[in-house]
């Protein structure tokens, strides 16, 4: 801003309740206080075990004047986070996980450590300069911590984080900090799955408890399934992010062989001593995937899944909309969220990041238009009214079922007519 005089800076939220921080400085011959992001902002992975994590990343770039810049990870088991004031969110203060504070010790333990071994000695000497950070996992369970954990690892561009459980998804974000003016910036975060501690055999999917596989780009998963005593074997499969391909073969043959997406069931027979499931992720980059199988369908996440999840939407009139969907049956419930959008909102974007896994607990209940129980009817239709002439909507189905599962539909933009008679 170069003339004189008041501005009115307007903020909207377009996923849920947030808060912000605004850094406003008036020496014209001042730097940009705010760190910048290298060319290629991504944080790289170097290895990963049953407890620790190897992290690395592009140094930030930025003026001369604000001296070396500091980084800090977070790490937790929820989602990455776009902005560090994020992490802080309802804490009751920042915690400097610098200091070695006694009232700190309970939480977390942040040490140097040398090398003692033939492979620790290697690893050093591959990351040079590289300190590993131990992570106490008592810390998982706080929940005024949000289930996660900041470490600020000073001016060093890699960090080994230790303390992890094995075999858990954790969520790893980057943060370039500016410590003259405490500003700072996001690095692309990421996201892994520690190994479990003994990979002597093909992991076996659980029954009657939902499975969370984490794919990596152009990644494998193999699993075992054993078969059920008499009867069938049901299989919940559900692809969050991007398309993969499922493979079940059992006693040489190929029983499923398919690109998928969503959420589907599949039914087993009995002929078999076990299956052998086969999950490869697509180009579209990592994957989530969550599986869940039983011998008893009605025990699945959702019993009556329809073929075709998709949401249709007709019958637009300047103030109203029905939407039109393939019922689940009783036993789901059903949730509808209208969100009015901007006109310079880019629709891309909400179409480039769709989650079908993404629950409705981060959505305003002034969005919610109804939840209620699925009848009988094999097709259900909805007439949204209170719309206005001309404005555009997003529109959101979600199905919730059993064990807090969740599909969301694809989102629907819609328009509403601007002029009616």
């Amino acid at each position: 801003m170069t003339v004189e005089g008041f501005y009115f800076i307007d903020f909207v939220s377009l996923e849920s309740d947030t808060n912000f921080q605004v850094f406003v400085w008036d020496n014209r011959n001042q730097a940009n206080p705010w760190p910048q992001l290298p060319s290629d902002p991504r944080v790289d992975i170097g290895f990963v075990e049953d407890t620790k994590v190897q992290l690395s990343w592009k140094p930030s770039l930025g003026p001369s004047d604000t001296g070396t810049f500091e980084y800090c990870v977070f790490v937790n088991k929820h989602y990455n986070f776009k902005t560090l004031c994020a992490t802080e969110f309802n804490l009751k203060r920042q915690l400097d996980w610098n200091e070695q504070d006694d009232q700190l010790s309970n939480f977390v333990n942040i040490a140097k450590k040398t090398s003692r071994n033939h492979a620790s000695h290697k690893i050093k000497k591959n990351m040079k300069g590289s300190s590993e950070w131990n992570v106490n996992n008592d810390l998982w369970s706080s929940k005024h911590l949000l289930g996660g954990q900041k470490v600020c690892v000073g001016s060093g561009t890699n960090a080994t984080i230790s303390g992890l459980k094995p075999r858990t998804l954790y969520y790893l974000d980057v943060f370039a900090v500016n410590p003259k003016y405490g500003t700072s910036v996001a690095y692309t975060g990421t996201f892994t799955e520690t190994k479990p501690k003994h990979r002597s055999h093909i992991p076996k999917v659980p029954s009657d408890e939902i499975m969370n596989i984490f794919l990596k780009s152009h990644g494998v998963k193999i699993l075992n399934l054993d078969p059920p005593a008499h009867g069938y074997k049901w299989l919940y499969v559900h692809s969050c992010l991007h398309k993969v391909h499922l493979q079940i073969t059992s006693n040489r043959n190929t029983l499923v062989s398919q690109s998928l997406q969503g959420a589907h069931n599949f039914k087993l027979s009995v002929n078999s001593n076990k299956y052998t499931i086969t999950l490869k992720s697509s180009r579209g980059g990592p994957g989530l995937v969550k599986l869940f199988t039983t011998s008893t369908p009605n025990r699945l996440p959702f019993p009556n899944l329809p073929p075709d999840i998709n949401l249709s939407v007709s019958n637009r009139s300047c103030s109203s909309a029905t939407a039109t969907w393939a019922g689940t049956g009783p036993g789901t419930k059903v949730c509808i969220f209208v969100r009015h959008l901007e006109q310079n909102l880019d629709l891309k974007l909400i179409h480039k990041h769709q989650n079908s896994c993404l629950s409705t607990s981060a959505r305003s209940r002034a969005e919610k238009v109804f939840c209620r129980q699925e009848g009988p009817e094999t097709l259900t239709e909805e007439h949204i009214t209170d719309l206005k002439p001309g404005k555009a909507y997003l529109i959101d189905l979600y199905f919730l079922g059993q064990y807090n599962s969740t599909i969301k539909f694809p989102s629907h933009v819609v328009r509403t007519q601007e002029h009616c008679t």
